[in-house]
């Protein structure tokens, strides 16, 4: 009886978190550049767009855009955009309404792991909850049903209070159910404890997202738990943050994902991709820099982790 009950507040906290609309603050950030634009006139729609969950809206043909979708989803011939915690800007980080809009727009999702006193796993980025909640203590300290009672979202903006800490199950299970396409799921390993990596190899299987997920910021000893929990779960190495340890992870068996922390040359990215193996940037996240996205894109890198993803497509948009 319990499993169930615990299985329908579950499902009604997925039902909860559709995507918020675009924050005033926001819109006015990057209307000066969509002004600027042959978009103009356009936001409206897309931030309409992005409050229903980018149904198809026609608009008046742009060049080759006729509908809102076309404008803010992925090109193929776009990096990756990795959203840094969901949606940050626009929803409390790591929550499922963060999650929710960054899957609405097709982005891939970054997302950080803790185990609580009681074993569970749940999605925050610090190791303790006194930032983003109204509690305090280290989440290795708080049991799940502790952690569940605080206010997540009341910090971020009233219209989200109440919001919980979403476990790691829940945040699988929505990237399941609400994804079109495949997203990509990077999951920060910023404290380890004991079990965490099988635990997380089984969310992942039970949710069938497997060829999805990679996990990243652990040591080599934590990235062979995983591949002894299963193989097929895609590691990283520490952080490369030059060229000669970028040819040297080329070679490492536990490295199926490069994160580096600056652009390597296209060469570089295409002895990578040769060796089936992809490459995702973290440099300069929290900062919204036109001129890195280019350059990035300009590599061929596969992904972007940023805290400006929307702001980053629109650019692109913009510029092209």
């Amino acid at each position: 009886m319990r499993c169930a009950d615990d299985r329908q507040a579950s499902d009604a906290r997925l039902r909860s978190c559709d995507p918020p609309t675009i924050p005033r603050e926001m819109e006015r950030s990057s209307m000066e550049m969509v002004n600027r634009s042959r978009f103009a006139g356009l936001w409206q729609p897309i931030s309409l767009a992005f409050a229903v969950g980018l149904g198809p809206l026609a608009m008046p043909a742009i060049g080759q855009v006729t509908t809102v979708q076309e404008l803010v989803v992925p090109r193929r011939t776009e990096p990756i955009l990795l959203a840094h915690r969901g949606l940050t800007r626009h929803a409390p980080e790591n929550t499922l309404p963060a999650f929710a809009a960054a899957i609405a727009l097709e982005m891939a999702i970054e997302l950080d792991v803790y185990q609580t006193r009681d074993g569970h796993l749940i999605v925050i980025h610090d190791p303790t909850v006194d930032r983003t909640t109204n509690g305090s203590g280290r989440v290795s300290d708080l049991t799940l049903a502790e952690i569940r009672k605080l206010d997540a979202g009341q910090w971020f903006h009233t219209r989200f209070a109440g919001l919980q800490v979403p476990t790691l199950d829940e945040v699988l299970q929505l990237i399941g159910q609400r994804q079109r396409r495949p997203v990509w799921i990077a999951l920060n390993m910023k404290l380890l404890s004991p079990g965490i990596e099988e635990k997380i190899v089984r969310l992942v299987e039970k949710h069938k997202l497997l060829s999805q997920v990679f996990a990243f910021g652990q040591p080599p000893e934590s990235s062979r738990r995983f591949k002894r929990a299963n193989p097929k779960l895609k590691t990283t190495v520490v952080k490369i943050n030059e060229s000669s340890h970028f040819a040297r992870a080329l070679e490492d068996p536990l490295a199926d994902c490069l994160w580096v922390g600056f652009i390597p040359s296209r060469h570089e990215i295409d002895q990578a991709h040769h060796l089936g193996k992809h490459v995702w940037l973290s440099l300069q996240i929290g900062q919204k820099r036109p001129d890195l996205w280019d350059r990035a894109r300009a590599s061929r890198i596969d992904g972007i982790c940023t805290d400006w993803p929307l702001e980053c497509r629109l650019h692109w948009r913009v510029t092209n």
